[in-house]
């Protein structure tokens, strides 16, 4: 396999350097942080365009984002008119982050898991949910005061508010990586392998399904309850997953994922 230029997009010190510089498929590594680090080199960048015409000039092979705030600004899109490879989702699919009404329409959809909505509530806590709000509610009166705020902000926003059973299982973060094709999700500790085999397939299925363009890191906030994994968010910052979770020898090279990813050959990698 060919070894890789590298860029961390990120504002801070990189959380994932030690992983990075360990990977047998490094040639270099770029950042974008103001904080110096030894054996990388820094990028600064005024534009999205500016950062993607500085990848094409310095061969870079792989840009890693870790900040969440750019991929909702649109990074990769940029990237991808600069055929850049981008590890993070199009801004087009930042909306199961950012509108949870979209985001319960499309997992029922594709029958995941959703904690169940609520009429009147008997008994609280309950969530309070809509595009851009997501507020834990104790009692009929905070409701009500929510739902007075979210109108005084948006009265179309305000249409759509929701209330939902507040789940009080283990919370866990997956993390799973789209190449195109394939969907891998990661183990994790705090969720079994049957339940995160299915949930991984379904997601896979909705993604291939809906023709998602994009190569990258999608991150599932799910819940436990009685058995069943549900779905309650996504966030899509890159990270790594826990390679001491992983069943093999080979591969916890995080790089050598990441090529397969290119390649669309994520249905390769064994864990």
């Amino acid at each position: 396999m060919q070894s890789l230029n590298v860029l961390i997009v990120s504002t801070s010190k990189s959380k994932y350097l030690e992983h990075i510089f360990r990977s047998k498929y490094l040639k270099k590594l770029y950042i974008t942080s103001d904080e110096e680090v030894a054996g990388a080199v820094q990028l600064k960048f005024n534009t999205f365009k500016e950062l993607a015409q500085k990848c094409r000039t310095l061969e870079i092979d792989v840009v890693l984002v870790e900040e969440e705030k750019w991929v909702l600004e649109g990074i990769t899109n940029v990237m991808k008119q600069n055929y850049i490879n981008c590890f993070a989702v199009t801004s087009e699919w930042t909306e199961l982050g950012l509108s949870h009404n979209f985001a319960r329409k499309m997992l029922e959809e594709y029958e995941i898991n959703v904690p169940p909505k609520i009429t009147l509530p008997l008994e609280f806590p309950v969530l309070v949910k809509g595009d851009g709000v997501l507020k834990k509610a104790y009692s009929m009166q905070e409701i009500v005061s929510i739902k007075e705020k979210v109108y005084k902000t948006s009265g179309e926003i305000s249409k759509g508010i929701f209330l939902e059973k507040y789940l009080k299982g283990e919370k866990c973060k997956i993390i799973s990586l789209y190449d195109g094709k394939h969907l891998l999700t990661f183990p994790h500790e705090g969720v079994g392998r049957t339940l995160l085999n299915e949930y991984s397939a379904k997601l896979e299925k909705m993604l291939t399904t809906e023709n998602a363009k994009f190569l990258g890191f999608i991150n599932s906030e799910v819940v436990e309850e009685s058995g069943i994994l549900y779905n309650t968010g996504f966030s899509f910052e890159f990270s790594m997953p826990d390679f001491d979770m992983w069943q093999t020898a080979y591969p916890k090279d995080i790089l050598y994922v990441c090529i397969s990813a290119v390649y669309q050959k994520l249905n390769e990698v064994e864990l």
